[in-house]
């Protein structure tokens, strides 16, 4: 019998996920305190949207993670 190839962390676990929506808080604060402290309005905008990114790339990471936890194949 074949050996099964080993899987990856980020195929097994959410921890990739976390990753992504930890850098997206990290990016969403910045834009709320740039805009606090009276920042360029687009500079805001461009922090806020790479927020939304990370954590749409976490969002999809963790359906992935949570897929793959069902299924027995490699």
């Amino acid at each position: 019998m074949p050996e099964r190839p080993k899987r990856r962390p980020w195929q097994q676990s959410s921890w990739l996920a976390w990753w992504y929506f930890a850098i997206a808080a990290g990016f969403l604060l910045l834009a709320v305190y740039y805009h606090l402290r009276g920042a360029s309005p687009w500079l805001v905008a461009l922090r806020g949207a790479i927020s939304a990114a990370f954590a749409l790339l976490g969002y999809f990471q963790l359906r992935l993670a949570r897929a793959g936890k069902g299924r027995g194949g490699p």
